[in-house]
């Protein structure tokens, strides 16, 4: 690992020494740059130093007590990548694991060890109710159509509410401003891959509307030790989303509506032989369907400039189909399985904000959310005959929540608050919080600042619905539901430094975190060497704890270039067997460099290098390998005119053809990512001439 850690970091540093020259323009095709009145504000559209969902209003990222990071539209823009998962693991303290390597399949992310994390889309809960954990899974959410995203580490029980003890990562949908603008692209690649997109986007002080439709295509290739690459692991997602915002009373209240729909198709792959050496064969005819859609409708209204609040009413409703088809290569020849899971959340959440005073916020709000679930299999073998299951399950929970903000002089930021969580199954829970950050000039240096952060909280968890009633009991496979599960609990607390020099253009982050869970879920199970029969079951586990370290180094010195760096030491154990908790790398460093050496070229390195994961916490037998992935990215602009701009995008993966280990299974197999991959294409960006240009146009004339 110390070789990957000393490589890892000699990339980063030969990136940072290439040479730039001035800037006069930065290439970003997106409307990114430009920008509307303070009534934009109204849904957080917040300045790049600026915080929205820690208290769900915009706020001074130095007011944190927590460890935050922050990925702009121009970020996204600039590594151009299609899949959320390249973004967020460029973030310290996040990892998204694959289930298999390869795009589209089945992913969790993990935020200081845990996959205990709470992710929201437009402030309203994102994760399935038909997941297997308690975490969210990332691999259906296209990239291209989201403005920000915000990592917030640590528990967020407060506002965020449940199923956040390992933080909170905040994704906003993309807007429209100024003038209608188009954007099109097309790119292609090796591995079969494809990507086409669509959108229209403007806006004004009355209006903004934004649409965007990708379709993402590619052939996978995953690979197997056993088997080499993988046949039949294609992926297709096409993706369309629309928000539209309409400014009403005067401009002081703002109704919006956000909709989102993905049909993603990911085949599997891999089949299970009962008389195979190692129970894998090639399997041309499995393949998962999913259906996502999502509509959040909001009203914000500033009344006020001491009062302000907000509702919102959304419904998440998922479909997923898992198909298992017969082929001749299956040791039961006519053996299939067919799986439908229908999960659907409706959620209904509004918050006041009061500012008491200059120094003062005070914050009260209330949560409502009903969620279902059912679901079907039919299994279905020449020597097992038809097995038929059938479940459902639903529960509602209300929460009230405060949370009370003081800023003392801008240098002293303390934040407080609780919530009260019922839910029809798992009982009443209240959930407190705090955070404090101090921040004061540094002694004699001018320029520079300290910053001294530290939170405690604590949080609950719920099982997943799936967790709870989601049987399966297969031919091949028991994997039965707990319907008595309890909600786990969790303690954490954290605290930090960030040294700051050269007015915010070179900083140290350096922090350590500590976090013990009641109850933790897990899944125990074992397969049969013989017939190949798994069965398993999700249990409490009596407690586990995972702490560790944190560092980061951020440097801007000048607009055209931006470099990070991260390191994350993760302690976790599993305290009913001693073991490490599944999938949680010890060691983990990572990097990112985005330069533009002149208003033609811009380009973005990233680099990350993890050590192995255990892959049990009930025997740490199975342990992925080391790998270091090293990406790189840009554009170039070809064209441009007044109204139009073209530019030649690339982007290369795994530039160093590594064996990405992203699981391995109780048999020893291990599942790899592809090897070296890369797109290239051309993008495309119309504005139309705004209307006072033309007038004064056509009087001159």
């Amino acid at each position: 690992m110390k070789k990957i850690l000393v490589f890892a970091m000699a990339v980063m540093a030969m990136f940072s020494a290439v040479p730039a020259y001035a800037v006069e323009e930065e290439v970003t095709l997106d409307n990114s740059e430009e920008s509307l009145t303070n009534s934009l504000l109204l849904f957080g559209d917040v300045e790049e130093k600026e915080l929205y969902s820690y208290s769900n209003y915009a706020e001074s990222i130095e007011s944190a007590g927590a460890s935050v990071d922050i990925i702009t539209r121009k970020d996204i823009a600039k590594q151009g990548t299609p899949q959320l998962s390249d973004l967020l693991n460029q973030s310290g303290s996040l990892f998204v694991q694959n289930g298999n390597g390869s795009d589209g399949s089945v992913s969790s992310i993990r935020m200081r060890g845990t996959d205990r994390v709470r992710m929201t889309i437009d402030g309203v809960r994102a994760d399935r109710t038909s997941t297997t954990s308690p975490g969210v899974e990332p691999q259906f959410i296209l990239a291209d159509d989201l403005e920000r995203i915000e990592v917030i580490r640590g528990p967020q029980g407060n506002v965020a509410g449940t199923n956040a003890s390992g933080g909170l990562i905040a994704l906003q949908t993309r807007r429209g401003r100024g003038p209608l603008s188009i954007e099109m692209g097309s790119e292609m690649g090796n591995l079969g891959t494809v990507k086409e997109r669509f959108a229209v986007m403007g806006g004004d002080h009355s209006l903004d509307y934004y649409m965007g439709v990708t379709w993402f295509k590619t052939d996978g290739g995953m690979k197997v030790t056993n088997m080499g690459k993988v046949k039949n692991d294609d992926y297709n997602n096409l993706s369309v989303v629309a928000n539209v915002g309409k400014r009403v009373l005067d401009e002081k209240a703002e109704v919006r509506n956000i909709f989102r729909f993905a049909r993603a198709r990911k085949n599997i792959g891999i089949g299970y032989q009962q008389a195979a050496p190692y129970g894998l064969y090639q399997a041309p005819n499995n393949y998962a369907l999913n259906y996502d859609i999502m509509n959040v409708t909001s009203f914000t209204h500033n009344p006020t400039d001491k009062y302000n609040y907000d509702a919102k009413f959304s419904i998440y409703h998922n479909e997923n189909n898992s198909y298992i088809m017969p082929d001749d290569l299956s040791g039961d020849p006519k053996y299939e399985s067919i799986s439908k899971i229908n999960s659907t959340r409706l959620n209904a959440q509004t918050q006041h904000n009061y500012k008491i005073t200059d120094w003062n916020t005070f914050s009260a709000g209330y949560n409502l959310e009903t969620e279902f679930i059912d679901g079907n299999t039919k299994d279905v073998g020449m020597w097992s005959g038809t097995v038929l299951n059938g479940y459902s399950g639903n529960t509602i929970q209300n929460d009230i929540f405060v949370n009370d903000s003081i800023n003392i002089k801008d240098k002293l930021f303390i934040r407080g608050g609780a919530r009260l969580i019922h839910n029809s199954d798992f009982g009443t829970y209240v959930t407190p919080n705090a955070s404090a950050a101090l921040v004061l000039p540094t002694f004699k240096l001018a320029g520079a600042k300290t910053k001294f952060r530290g939170s405690w909280g604590q949080s609950v968890n719920n099982p997943t619905l799936y967790q709870r009633f989601g049987t399966v009991n297969s031919a091949y496979m028991k994997s039965l539901a707990n319907p008595n599960l309890d909600a786990e609990k969790m303690e954490s607390w954290d605290v930090g430094v960030t040294q700051s020099f050269f007015e915010d253009k070179l900083s140290f982050d350096l922090g350590y975190f500590n976090s013990n869970y009641k109850d933790y879920i897990g899944h125990h199970g074992s397969t049969d060497p013989v017939t190949w029969m798994y069965t398993g079951k999700y249990v409490n586990i009596d407690s586990a704890k995972i702490q560790g370290t944190e560092a980061k180094i951020t440097w801007e010195p000048k607009p055209w270039i931006k470099a990070i760096a991260s390191y994350t030491f993760t302690d976790s154990e599993d305290k009913s067997t001693g073991h490490s908790l599944a999938g949680v790398p010890k060691n983990s460093l990572k990097g990112t460099i985005y330069w533009t050496p002149n208003d033609i070229v811009n380009l973005f390195a990233g680099v990350e290098a993890n050590e192995g994961r255990y892959m049990s916490a009930a025997t740490n037998a199975e342990k992925t390998g080391s790998y270091v992935d090293v990406k790189l990215g840009g554009k170039v602009r070809l064209i441009k005119t007044e109204n139009t701009e073209i530019a030649l995008t690339g982007t290369v993966y795994n530039l160093l053809d590594q064996d990405i280990s992203m699981y391995k299974g109780s048999d020893g197999v291990s599942y790899y990512a592809p090897g070296i991959h890369f797109r290239a294409g051309l993008a495309m960006k119309y504005t139309l001439p705004e209307r006072d240009k033309k007038k004064k146009e056509t009087e001159n004339l």
